[in-house]
Formats: C-alpha cells, sequence, structure tokens
C-alpha cells in the first residue's frame, strides 16, 4: 500500500508541475507573443479568421468568407497594429456610400492591411479626386472573390468607374480557393453566361455564425483561447514545413500543391493566370453593360506586369501605370503592403487616371 501510494504522488507531483508550466507558458505567451517569433504572434494575435474574435463569416454556398458587418477591433499581423471597422456591408468605409462614383476592388492592399483607416488607397483616392469611393477590397481575395463583388454590388453602387488593383500573390491565391477542374470551368465558360450561386442571406449567416461560436465544444473552446494550445499548433505547422522542406529522392514536383505548371505566377499558360484572365474580361463585360469605365491599377512588376498588359490590350482595358510604387518607402518593412505613403502614391496614380479621357 505504501509503495502505491508513493507512486500516486508522484504522478500526483508530476501531473501537478505540468500544470504549472503550462500555466506560466500561458502567462508569459499572453504577456510576451513575440518570444516565439512573429510566426508564432502572428497566428495567436491574428484576426483574419472565421474563429471566435475573427472578422469573417464562411458562406458555404459560394465557397467565401465575408466580413462581418459593422464590426470594430484592433488587428496585428507582422509587428503592425491596427484599427478595423466596417460599414453596414461589410466593407471598410466610413461613410459608405450608396450609389457611389468609384468601386474600388483588390486585395489586402486595397483593404489596407497594416494602418488605420485614414492612410487606406480607397480614402486617400476619396480625398484627393473628390470622388465617391466604396472600397471593396478584402485581405486574401483575388479574382475569384473579385468577380463575384463586382457581379453582387455593381448595381447597387451603379459607379462610373470601377478600379482593379492586381496584387503579386493573386495567381497563386486561386489554388488556394480552387480545384484545377474548378478553375478549368471557369475559363471554358463564355463571360456571358458566368452565374454564381445565390448566397446565404447576410442575417442568417451572421446568426449560424454566432450561433456556431457560443456552442463550440470544450476542445475548441480552449484551441481558440489558451495561448498553450495556439503554441502546439504553431509547433505542428513547423514540424510539418520542415517535413515539407527535406529533399526526396523520387520527384522535385509534389502534387499536393495541384499546381500545373512549375511557375504559376508567371507563366501565363498556368490555369491561374488563365483564370484571371478570363475574370478580368468578365469584368470589364459587367461594366460595360453598366455604361462604366473599367480600369486596371496593377501592384506588380517584371513577368507580372507584362501579363497584365497583354489581357489589357486584349480587351480594351485602361491601365494606370504605377512604376512609381516601387520607388521610395511605399512598402511596409518586413510586411508587403502599403505604407501610408504608399497608399498615397496609389491614390494619386489613380485619380490621374481618372482625370484623363478613356
Amino acid at each position: 500500500m505504501r509503495g502505491r501510494g508513493g507512486l500516486v504522488g508522484k504522478v500526483a507531483l508530476l501531473v501537478g508541475s505540468l500544470l504549472l508550466v503550462l500555466l506560466a507558458t500561458e502567462v508569459t505567451l499572453r504577456r510576451w507573443p513575440m518570444l516565439l517569433g512573429h510566426a508564432f504572434a502572428n497566428g495567436a494575435l491574428s484576426r483574419y479568421s472565421t474563429r471566435a474574435g475573427g472578422i469573417y463569416v464562411s458562406d458555404r454556398r459560394v465557397h467565401m468568407n465575408f466580413m462581418i458587418p459593422n464590426y470594430r477591433t484592433t488587428m496585428y499581423y507582422n509587428g503592425y497594429v491596427w484599427q478595423h471597422q466596417t460599414d453596414a456591408l461589410g466593407f471598410r468605409n466610413d461613410p459608405l456610400h450608396v450609389p457611389a462614383d468609384v468601386v474600388l476592388l483588390g486585395d489586402s492592399v486595397v483593404y489596407g492591411h497594416g494602418v488605420n483607416f485614414e492612410h487606406t488607397v480607397g480614402h486617400l483616392l476619396e480625398r484627393r479626386s473628390g470622388l465617391r469611393v466604396v472600397n471593396l477590397g478584402r485581405q486574401g481575395d483575388c479574382a475569384f472573390q473579385e468577380a463575384y463583388l463586382l457581379t453582387t454590388h455593381l448595381s447597387l453602387f451603379r459607379p462610373r468607374v470601377v478600379v482593379h488593383v492586381f496584387s503579386p500573390n493573386d495567381v497563386e491565391d486561386l489554388y488556394v480557393y480552387l480545384s484545377n477542374a474548378a478553375m478549368e470551368e471557369f475559363i471554358t465558360t463564355p463571360i456571358e453566361r458566368i452565374t454564381y450561386p445565390t448566397p446565404t442571406d447576410p442575417a442568417q449567416l451572421l446568426a449560424e455564425h454566432e450561433w456556431r461560436i457560443r456552442n463550440r465544444r470544450l476542445l475548441r473552446r480552449l484551441d481558440d483561447e489558451l495561448y498553450v494550445m495556439k503554441m502546439f499548433r504553431w509547433l505542428g505547422y513547423r514540424v510539418r514545413d520542415w517535413r515539407a522542406s527535406v529533399p526526396r529522392a523520387e520527384a522535385a514536383y509534389d502534387p499536393r500543391t495541384r499546381h500545373d505548371v512549375a511557375n504559376v505566377s508567371t507563366d501565363p499558360s498556368s490555369l491561374g493566370w488563365r483564370y484571371t484572365a478570363h475574370a478580368l474580361a468578365y469584368m470589364k463585360y459587367l461594366t460595360d453593360r453598366a455604361g462604366a469605365r473599367f480600369v486596371m491599377a496593377p501592384f506588380a512588376e517584371g513577368r507580372q506586369l507584362e501579363i497584365l498588359r497583354g489581357i489589357a490590350a486584349r480587351h480594351g482595358v485602361e491601365i494606370v501605370d504605377t512604376a512609381a510604387l516601387f520607388r521610395g518607402p511605399t512598402i511596409l518593412p518586413n510586411d508587403g503592403h502599403f505604407t501610408p505613403y504608399g497608399a498615397q502614391v496609389m491614390a494619386d496614380l489613380i485619380a490621374a487616371r481618372l482625370d484623363r479621357r478613356p
């Protein structure tokens, strides 16, 4: 009996010690999340999520995330902190103009990742041009979401101009959201026959999202809220990335990527580029039917810019000369998005183009 009691005592001591270590780790990581570097802090503090505290809800009907309307929170990424606030439609506008003179489409560089509202391209373009601008940009968007948003919102805003901002990761992002077969199907669909599923009613979508958050299982709740759990998840990602980096004897090409060519971002024959080209042609078609101008303002250079110029020439799309974006302190250090100065440069370049006749 004494031996068994001693064993129980040792186990209790071990469990107690482990709990104390986990508690100390939890308190430490909450106080200093940068101890494990930017990658961990980004995962622990980012609000780019549909989890509790995130800024998104997911609509499975259209396979897209949407920003929660009328929602305010503090954002963090790569050491940058900014205030996020959405309008009644779930976009970053203050005020929301209905109708609007200009609709802006794009990803996080248009949304305004890393900066407060007053330093976003949309707000600065409105100040520079005197036009009513509506910003439909969202983090992670590419031609897939942008073509959809133009389809669903063009008749609401009735703009005179639609401005599309291409970002360097847009082609690569398509492979995250769509299968190769889905891209092929879109590419082969004539632009006048492109359609999208009916989205879930926004009020219903938000109610379902809030219900899922309230009724999370205990393990999911702990995974959402405890920094220790986030640490274990982060360690799992690190191990996975390490395994993926180990050279393999068989083949250099990894079929798990679903990439159809070696360099999808710079090869115009890739599914990603063909999808992007077809989506841009479709957006031009929609804009023409609405009696508006369609303008491309590429945040791109080199081979990507050459490809975009070719697409613009084939479909009669106006294109902004954005070479000035790659001169001066336009990019946030260690991040890749616009500084306030960079957003101002982009706004000035777009405004100058809008001042010209088509």
